[in-house]
């Protein structure tokens, strides 16, 4: 996996996690949910593909990237500090989106993922997205106020993003054949077919369970 198509991994991981924790405010069956993760992975491949084309046009951003991580981390801590702690969940997840798109395009047009990575980064983010809201049910009977565990989230996410902007120049000069380790932090194809395969057992227990009448 290169550089960027392992930049671009974290951040739909982070953002569809983000998304999911905002939508964890709002009360939606699953049904609507699965038909929500669905969309979104449906927009993350249009994404993919669309900004696969844009490589000759933003291949200036290569000088900054640092720059531009800067700029992301900034934004969320600037949601964190302006909307989250103030519980407006529904408002913050404009701004999210937004760097969500500024990130999702410039990492994508430079990453040059393949037909089948691009399937599969979406299949990761509609898992991500259907998951975390799941869990996000039990974050509500936590002690601490949930627009207070969000802004927990966001604030490791921003310091995340700014470690990627201050080591940028030197992750992106490193030699990685020197580093036979590296190798076993890369994902395997196999792993992936084995979440998926979990995912897909999940949701089909969810739809099980609604068709019953039951609560999840």
């Amino acid at each position: 996996m290169n550089l960027f198509g392992g930049y671009l991994l974290v951040f739909l991981v982070l953002f569809a996690g983000n998304i999911s924790l905002l939508l964890g405010n709002y009360k939606i069956n699953n049904v609507k949910l699965l038909s929500i993760s669905m969309l979104f992975a449906i927009f993350t491949f249009v994404l993919l593909n669309t900004s696969n084309y844009l490589n000759s046009a933003l291949l200036f951003l290569l000088d900054y990237f640092a720059y531009l991580f800067l700029v992301i981390s900034i934004g969320l801590f600037a949601v964190l500090f302006y909307l989250i702690r103030n519980n407006k969940l529904k408002i913050s997840a404009y701004p999210i989106f937004v760097l969500f798109l500024i990130s999702v395009i410039a990492l994508s047009s430079q990453a040059a993922l393949s037909f089948f990575e691009m399937i599969l980064y979406s299949l990761l983010v509609f898992v991500i997205l259907f998951v975390v809201y799941q869990l996000s049910k039990l974050l509500h009977h936590a002690k601490r106020q949930y627009h207070v565990i969000i802004g927990e989230y966001m604030s490791l996410f921003s310091v995340l993003i700014f470690i990627f902007a201050v080591t940028y120049y030197s992750t992106i000069t490193l030699n990685y054949k020197m580093f036979s380790a590296f190798l076993i932090l890369t994902p395997t194809y196999q792993l992936i077919y084995v979440i998926i395969a979990v995912i897909v057992i999940l949701v089909g227990g969810v739809l099980i369970n609604d068709r019953n009448g039951g609560n999840s």
